[in-house]
């Protein structure tokens, strides 16, 4: 099969009002787009009811997104028995005035969410696509800066030309909190857990699911599927650690340490978890997740060509020194993709993309004639029904699509 791998036995402020499908938002720190403008087709919410819920009875317990409000999200009744949690993405904090910028947005504030979902961006062709359109659907809003994994007792008092700011770093117990209330309303009784994020989402679901597969009942069957952050530690073209450097000063700073995967941090940290950081990369920490987990990612990410890579440029369209450091970079991840655990699924292409669960790319793109929605639901329906053959989608050519693949 060309440039295909089965293995069987196969800014920072996201807007949420009801004219806009996403913004092109702006991480200050590095000055990349922490949501791109697609275009896909629109999903409409019209015929959904999202109810609004803010984790208010968690606040005294700390529980509190960036500025000390109320974490929350979105929920979709459908089906009691099957749920979908879907983390927000958003980007990351890069120092504590990066975070004090952020509580004047939704990234960091639950201030200003809107009554409803509408957030055609991320998540939405999977949220449309049977069997998961009847789905109690949670679309868990992002407000702690950190991928949920923040953790520390004392606020931070941030100086600001505005006058100080008191930063709250508490994603972690935002987590507890928000699988308690959804235990509560009806989670306990399910059988079936799709556990799944984009981007900043994504990193999340490689962080935490098998936490969140350990707080379930031992009747729910727990899935995951992470869009985006398949990330590999590794330095820029221009030798910068320009998100190694982030990662190391975010798990420092937000005492994160009891947040990542467990696993991971035995096996990588060291002895006084120094190097606990490095599981905060998704191609790092999905070797040790049990969780059965598939992996959604381009190899040529559009969000890690300058957060990353550090360039400027589309992968077809970069210079040619440029291409083979991408692709020896993209190398990288193909080898840590074929390496995974065999109850992990895998679709790894060549189309630059980020977080493609809410945009065209769900359907278009085909590596050896399969679509990227089927190969993630045949995975799906395998593991539910308690297949685990390893199903790989993988493009193993170059900068462009493989064959007769497609964007």
């Amino acid at each position: 099969m060309h440039g295909f791998l089965l293995f069987a036995a196969a800014s920072a402020s996201s807007s949420h009002n009801s004219d806009s499908v996403v913004t092109a938002d702006v991480d200050p720190a590095i000055g990349v787009a922490l949501h791109f403008p697609v275009a896909s087709r629109s999903i409409s919410t019209q015929n959904a009811t999202w109810e609004k819920f803010l984790l208010e009875s968690s606040v005294a317990n700390g529980a509190v997104c960036l500025d000390g409000s109320p974490g929350g999200g979105y929920i979709r009744r459908g089906d009691p028995n099957k749920w979908i949690i879907f983390h927000q993405g958003g980007g990351w904090c890069s120092s504590d005035e990066n975070c004090a910028e952020r509580m004047d947005t939704p990234l960091g504030s639950s201030k200003n969410w809107g009554p409803t979902y509408t957030d055609t961006y991320e998540g939405s062709q999977l949220f449309a696509m049977p069997p998961f359109s009847t789905y109690t659907i949670v679309y868990a809003m992002y407000c702690d800066g950190g991928s949920w994994s923040a953790n520390a007792d004392s606020p931070v008092i941030v100086p600001m030309p505005g006058g100080n700011r008191t930063v709250y770093y508490r994603g972690r117990r935002l987590l507890d909190a928000l699988i308690d209330h959804l235990l509560a309303l009806g989670l306990k009784d399910a059988t079936n857990l799709l556990y799944s994020g984009c981007s900043a989402g994504g990193l999340t679901t490689y962080l935490h699911t098998d936490y969140v597969a350990g707080r379930m009942p031992s009747t729910v069957k727990t899935l995951a599927l992470a869009d985006a952050m398949f990330s590999v530690d590794h330095n820029s073209f221009d030798g910068q650690p320009l998100y190694p450097e982030r990662m190391q000063w975010g798990y420092s700073a937000w005492n994160s340490s009891a947040s990542v995967n467990q696993e991971c941090l035995a096996a990588v940290a060291g002895t006084n978890r120094s190097d606990g950081w490095k599981c905060m990369f998704g191609s790092t920490a999905a070797q040790y997740v049990n969780t059965p987990l598939f992996v959604l990612n381009s190899k040529y990410d559009s969000w890690q060509e300058k957060a990353i890579i550090g360039v400027n440029c589309s992968i077809q369209s970069c210079p040619r020194d440029v291409q083979s450091f991408w692709a020896a970079y993209s190398d990288i991840m193909v080898s840590k993709a074929q390496a995974l655990p065999a109850q992990h699924g895998v679709f790894l292409g060549n189309c630059p993309a980020h977080c493609q669960t809410g945009i065209s790319s769900w359907e278009a793109t085909t590596i050896d004639g399969i679509a990227m929605g089927n190969a993630f639901s045949e995975w799906y329906a395998a593991r539910v029904a308690g297949d685990n053959k390893p199903y790989r989608y993988i493009a193993t050519c170059d900068i462009k699509p493989c064959g007769t693949d497609s964007c």
